[in-house]
């Protein structure tokens, strides 16, 4: 204690004399700015509608862009935010990150043809494009095609030929480019490409050689750089993927098989079309970050904060569904020596016209163990729209007498609930925890030390910030941790050292 003593007046001697005022050195260089960091998070009304990217971890200031992919039978509506804001009617959606943690849903609606609503019969009618070619060239863009439908033709000449021209059936020239947009005309139509033996060229015609379309996408989680577009058979091509902190890469797929666990790779196009496809999967690196789970129908799952002993602080029930839910039933266990209050819960906004009980009740399947507290939370006649809110918000008092330095367990024992259907269906869930430090155990390890004053200072210096308890490292609680808070941690040492 007496060398932590010394260390403690060391540091105080050079704060105080920081503080006088024939000391002024010549200022340091202002330190870089580190970048900050923020999660969007993206849902979607009906998982069967399509498919979103975008989620992941962004730089605060830098551009995120988000894609609604929209099968058939389906219809996209519009991006709207947690609070119920329509913030675009796209597919598409750009903005700047911000610092907050955000949420978003895609909504869809199911709208298949009405056989009671027939279409217009010219607007159903496909018809035929037959092509044809001379020798030396190839030819792509056959099939069938509604009227007016905009068509790109292409030609692909052998080496020692020359392409001449485009004919119709009626043996009239449409255009003299290798590879033109057709507009497909009622009843349909034949096109030959025409090409000529080069004499310039003395050698064999070779074999044709094609071009093939490579397409990539990627999960939401990551992002990914190389070629796509269409290239000619043979060619050499490079991709890259790139997980997002909180993702790993599961591998790249190739026609719908996985084709490489590796991020990079090369590829030689072959004789068909490649579509690539890039899959991460959620996997946060720090238990203590409280991250979105897994996309699913419907999660829930409670945080993980800390405090110190005689504060109450505020604990929620966190939901994110994409469909209508009506009844739920969800069962939590408290370690023995928090006090749950009852009597003054928020319940979310899109959750309305229930009636909410909280109480604590017997374990009579023996489900908890170490004389936990087991409280249920009963939610009856009502109906929860399609959002990622705090379903509710309760009080937890954490009494004097509580051991400092634990991190409990808070944990989800059972959830029933029952869809707009109704039927009953169960959810996925995660646990949380909540801390209990002194006050000024900057570091969690029970002692407040020289050690917890480095540490803060580390902190304001934005030096291993990660391993900082906020809660516990404001001691004049003024919601900033700076040198005051400094101040504060050592007159706790010298407080504990007199006594």
């Amino acid at each position: 204690m007496r060398n932590t003593f010394i260390a403690v007046m060391c540091l105080l001697g050079y704060i105080t004399a920081y503080g006088q005022d024939d000391f002024n050195p010549s200022s340091p260089p202002e330190p870089a700015v580190p970048d900050r960091y923020s999660h969007i998070v993206i849902l979607q009304n009906i998982k069967e509608a399509g498919s979103v990217s975008g989620s992941g971890k962004y730089i605060v200031g830098s551009l995120v862009n988000l894609y609604a992919y929209v099968n058939s039978n389906y219809t996209f509506h519009h991006w709207m935010d947690t609070k119920g804001q329509i913030i675009g009617e796209s597919t598409t959606l750009s903005f700047v990150n911000t610092e907050k943690t955000d949420t978003l849903i895609a909504f869809y609606s199911y709208t298949p043809p009405n056989p009671e609503e027939p279409q217009d019969p010219t607007t159903m009618l496909f018809y035929r494009l037959h092509l044809n070619s001379s020798q030396g060239c190839t030819v792509s863009g056959a099939g069938r095609y509604k009227k007016d439908t905009n068509v790109r033709i292409n030609a692909y000449v052998e080496e020692g030929y020359s392409f001449l021209n485009w004919s119709n059936s009626e043996g009239e020239i449409i255009s003299t480019s290798t590879s033109f947009n057709y507009t497909m005309p009622t009843e349909g139509d034949t096109l030959t490409a025409n090409c000529i033996f080069n004499p310039s060229v003395p050698s064999e015609p070779n074999e044709p050689r094609l071009k093939h379309y490579a397409t990539a996408i990627c999960s939401d989680g990551g992002t990914y750089s190389g070629q796509t577009g269409r290239f000619m058979e043979g060619t050499a091509l490079s991709l890259h993927a790139y997980a997002n902190s909180g993702y790993d890469f599961a591998g790249w797929f190739l026609n719908g098989e996985l084709y490489t666990l590796l991020p990079s790779f090369s590829y030689t196009v072959g004789k068909e079309d490649m579509h690539f496809y890039a899959k991460f999967i959620f996997n946060p690196l720090s238990p203590n970050e409280p991250l979105m789970p897994a996309l699913s129908t419907y999660s829930y799952y409670l945080p993980i904060i800390n405090t110190s002993p005689g504060k109450t602080v505020k604990y929620a029930i966190n939901l994110a569904n994409t469909q209508v839910v009506k009844d739920m039933n969800i069962r939590l266990t408290f370690p023995p020596q928090y006090e749950i209050d009852a009597r003054d819960f928020i319940v979310s906004s899109n959750a309305v016209g229930y009636t909410v009980t909280v109480s604590e009740v017997e374990d009579t399947i023996s489900i908890i163990e170490d004389g936990s507290k087991l409280w249920q939370f009963s939610f009856v006649g009502g109906e929860t729209s399609p959002a990622t809110q705090a379903l509710l918000t309760f009080n937890i008092y954490i009494p004097e007498t509580v051991p400092t330095g634990t991190n409990k367990q808070i944990k989800i024992n059972q959830i029933s609930m029952v869809q707009a259907d109704g039927t009953a269906v169960t959810a996925h869930t995660r646990n949380g925890k909540l801390g209990v430090y002194k006050i000024g155990d900057v570091n969690g390890d029970d002692q407040v030390d020289v050690y917890d004053v480095l540490g803060t200072l580390s902190f304001i210096n934005e030096i291993e910030d990660e391993k900082l308890i906020r809660e516990v490292a404001d001691p004049n609680e003024d919601e900033t941790i700076d040198i005051y808070d400094i101040l504060g941690v050592l007159d706790i040492i010298t407080t504990e050292t007199n006594e």
